[in-house]
């Protein structure tokens, strides 16, 4: 079953927030909570509504957990640290490396500029909800997590998951005692009319390894970073197996292409179109450069060079 249109409960004590396209996940522990996803700047507002309406006190909320440093998934974290000043940022080390770097956070802040204006066009958020200007080019980290970890929120365990592949910095979270699975863009970009745009950046092969991976965990709700959450074992399954198959065949489409001799731009111009085409939340420009990424990655993993094009 697909969930979206938040704010939603999907268990007991989770509940997914923010919009379809940014969903953000607030566990509730008992005594404490914690928040799973850092989302775009424009989240900020948008969270800080939606949890007053839950009647989430400022002192409940003790741990912010970031998946990985892409733009679109850390940058309400200084609006959720504003709301929640005594919470921990978490994130992996090397995650919290690119944090830290200025040129990093200054192309992150204009990409999510791009994203807040593409989110009023479209009437997912309010006109005046914008990202409060940063006060440092930089989004600090309290505590590093990694593979094998376990973090405690209030009654409630995760077990971390390093799940690399769409970057070199993936956490995912799983609760085996009621099977919540949060997994951020480990199986990349999904719409509910089973499309997948496969997200490889960092590696082909340890995306396909963190799929396979994660599908072999007893899961009952699975939380995307993009678009829905769902809901029961079955279809979680067939979620899985559909990202693994989707994955799989973009692989073989791009190395069927460069092999037929197809340049790198030709292939990701085509690709970028195809995705733009479904969501056209950014610019064509950004797909096209992201699939330029993809056929890079899908050649290394064949160990194709880019002399071998010709």
């Amino acid at each position: 079953m697909i969930k979206k249109d938040p704010p939603v409960d999907l268990t007991d004590s989770l509940t997914m927030l923010g919009t379809n396209e940014y969903p953000i996940y607030l566990v509730r522990g008992g005594s404490e909570g914690a928040i799973f996803e850092g989302g775009v700047g424009a989240m900020g507002p948008v969270l800080e509504r939606q949890l007053a309406q839950l009647e989430i006190t400022a002192d409940y909320v003790k741990q912010i957990f970031v998946t990985h440093a892409h733009p679109d998934h850390v940058m309400a974290v200084p609006a959720l640290k504003k709301m929640f000043p005594e919470a921990l940022v978490c994130a992996s080390k090397p995650a919290a490396g690119v944090l830290q770097v200025d040129k990093a956070i200054g192309f992150f802040a204009k990409v999510d500029g791009i994203i807040t204006e593409s989110l009023r066009k479209s009437g997912s958020i309010d006109p005046d909800d914008a990202p409060e200007p940063l006060e440092e080019m930089r989004i600090p980290v309290d505590t590093y997590q990694a593979d094998g970890d376990i973090v405690v929120i209030g009654d409630v365990e995760y077990n971390v998951l390093f799940t690399p592949g769409h970057s070199d910095c993936s956490l995912s979270f799983h609760n085996p005692s009621d099977g919540t699975l949060i997994i951020s863009d480990a199986t990349g970009y999904y719409l509910p009319d089973d499309f997948w745009w496969p997200n490889y950046f960092a590696h082909y092969g340890e995306y396909v390894d963190s799929i396979k991976r994660l599908s072999t965990l007893e899961a009952e709700v699975l939380c995307l970073s993009h678009n829905a959450a769902i809901v029961g074992a079955d279809d979680i399954k067939a979620y899985f197996q559909g990202a693994l198959e989707a994955t799989e065949a973009y692989h073989k489409r791009i190395i069927d292409e460069v092999r037929a001799g197809k340049s790198v731009r030709e292939i990701a111009g085509q690709l970028g179109e195809e995705v733009f085409a479904r969501t056209q939340l950014m610019p064509i420009e950004f797909f096209q450069k992201n699939a330029s990424l993809l056929v890079k990655q899908s050649m290394e993993y064949e160990e194709i060079a880019p002399a071998e094009q010709s």
